[in-house]
């Protein structure tokens, strides 16, 4: 059987993102699986999950989304290439110089149709939208390979993605017995958790809880074998060299054999974290600055000394992480019975200069994805005022539909400077009028994004800010999340942009720049620190 063309799995991403019903999405893929080569499983999956198995290709996002904007690269009427084709491209890429890969990527992109940029470009930034990513492929491959929902998520989980399941479940060394036990060095797909309002909500009907500091920092999966130690990022990258400062102490754990989960964190010498980004960097470039330290905070023990602890509640695995790990590698933590008393243990980790706390089942065992009731994060949000810049039009369900706000906060001058985009909270409802609202303040429109007065003032939930090269700003709002629409309010009443950069943690050195200077500066950063894609 031939590789596939690159343009069916564009298409069926493009029915994806128009479908509603999971069980439609379901039939689609399972559709397309059936006509997929065994040697080419693995690759097609990567791609309608977002997960391209070139990646990390060294490309930063914003160069890519760049290249999908400009409008000197005309696509070619007909479809030319092969999944074969693309990644075999993309791997030649990877070995390139950095200068090199940009051509390539480019050269690449120029021989892409329309359909297939969109499925390029989503998939390498991070942003497909078409409701397949993870529960409905996990479906899609029970079906293909006739096992339970539960055996697959196994086979993921031992694997450590997707991609790397379906190619065990339906690839050419396909497994008749799929892996049902861990694997030394051999990164395991993390167990995740969801969003809950208040650590009330969270321990609602959970009895026993274990309520623990929410550390803002790298996800750090440790393997140990005797004297041999490997950290794996959440993604399942390699990240033991950035980590080595931190080696020793987990080579001297008690154990032989050891799989720890938990986070690295950069901290200065008041001891407090410092932004996510920062501990990112430092981990990336292998180089902690003069006076900050790396640290370890584990959460939970995997496997020790032979034994797999996957299945055990939760109550043992921390028990055993006890056993082996000493009190300063373990994060903060304490067993509740009450909503009171989780909710006084949160407001000492937010006092401790934490973001939030996660509340977890002790009688859970450790489950891929499980984005559940088994572990819950509460964390501080806060709301802010901004005005909408710009708009881009929707796709998928919210095609005809003016969806992803640009957002800017208010220079010195009265001008206003753009801070991030949103698309979340936003209602049927609130899509629909924003619509209509947002075309009358209308300045200047081209396929993809309606640019507009800077009157119409809407109110954001955020987590936090931090730094960011992408926007002109220098700063993002971090989880930004519509919550109403302010038309009571006058655009000269919103937040300056110098308040939001005071926000900060340890940050604040780009307020007050003219436009022109903080995109300069921002450049410099955006070389300094440009993150690979796939990255933490």
């Amino acid at each position: 059987m031939s590789s596939p063309p690159f343009l069916e799995l564009a298409n069926t991403s493009a029915l994806l993102s128009r479908t509603r019903s999971r069980l439609e999405k379901q039939g689609l893929l399972v559709s397309l699986l059936a006509t997929v080569p065994a040697e080419d499983v693995s690759a097609a999956v990567g791609w309608l999950v977002g997960e391209p198995l070139s990646a990390p290709l060294g490309v930063g996002p914003a160069q890519l989304w760049q290249l999908a904007q400009d409008p000197g690269v005309p696509p070619p009427l007909a479809a030319s290439l092969t999944l074969r084709d693309v990644e075999s491209r993309l791997a030649d890429a990877k070995q390139a110089t950095h200068a090199e890969k940009l051509a390539a990527v480019t050269a690449l992109y120029a021989e892409l149709t329309t359909p297939e940029r969109a499925l390029f470009a989503g998939a390498l930034t991070g942003s497909l939208r078409q409701g397949s990513l993870g529960g409905v492929m996990l479906l899609a491959l029970a079906e293909r390979a006739s096992r339970t929902e539960a055996e697959v998520r196994r086979v993921v989980m031992l694997r450590g993605s997707i991609p790397a399941a379906a190619g065990t479940l339906l690839g050419v060394d396909r497994d008749e017995a799929p892996p049902s036990s861990i694997e030394l060095f051999r990164f395991l797909a993390p167990m995740l958790a969801s969003p809950a309002e208040s650590v009330e909500e969270a321990t609602e009907g959970l009895g026993d809880a274990q309520v623990e500091w929410k550390i803002d920092g790298v996800r750090a999966q440790v393997h140990k074998q005797g004297a041999r130690v490997a950290v794996y990022s959440r993604q399942g990258n390699d990240i033991t060299e950035g980590c080595r400062p931190l080696l020793g102490a987990f080579a001297a754990l008690k154990a032989e054999s050891l799989v720890l989960d938990g986070e690295v964190v950069l901290v200065g010498p008041d001891g407090l974290a410092r932004p996510f980004q920062d501990s990112f960097s430092a981990i990336a470039s292998k180089a902690v600055p003069p006076g900050d330290q790396l640290r370890a905070y584990l959460f939970d023990c995997l496997h020790r000394d032979g034994a797999d602890l996957l299945d055990a509640p939760l109550s043992s695995r921390f028990d055993a992480l006890a056993a082996v790990a000493p009190p300063e590698l373990v994060v903060p933590s304490t067993r509740v019975t009450t909503g009171e008393a989780a909710a006084r243990y949160y407001a000492d980790a937010l006092a401790a200069g934490n973001e939030g706390v996660v509340v977890k089942d002790l009688a859970a065992p450790y489950r891929f994805g499980a984005r559940g009731r088994a572990w819950q994060k509460v964390k501080e949000f806060t709301t802010v005022d901004v005005v909408v810049l710009a708009v881009e039009w929707g796709s998928g369900r919210r095609k005809g539909l003016l969806s992803n706000l640009h957002l800017g906060a208010q220079n010195d001058d009265g001008t206003f400077c753009m801070i991030g985009k949103t698309f979340k909270g936003l209602t049927d409802e609130m899509l629909r009028w924003q619509t209509v609202r947002l075309l009358e303040l209308a300045t200047e429109q081209t396929d993809h994004v309606v640019h507009v007065k800077p009157e119409l003032v809407v109110e954001i939930r955020f987590n936090d800010v931090q730094r960011s090269p992408r926007y002109p700003g220098g700063i993002a709002l971090r989880f930004a999340r519509v919550v109403r629409y302010r038309e009571d309010k006058p655009a000269s009443e919103t937040e300056s942009l110098a308040s939001l950069v005071a926000r900060v943690p340890g940050g604040g050195e780009n307020a007050g720049m003219d436009d022109k200077t903080r995109r300069r500066e921002a450049k410099k950063d955006a070389k300094k620190r440009q993150l690979s894609l796939f990255g933490e």
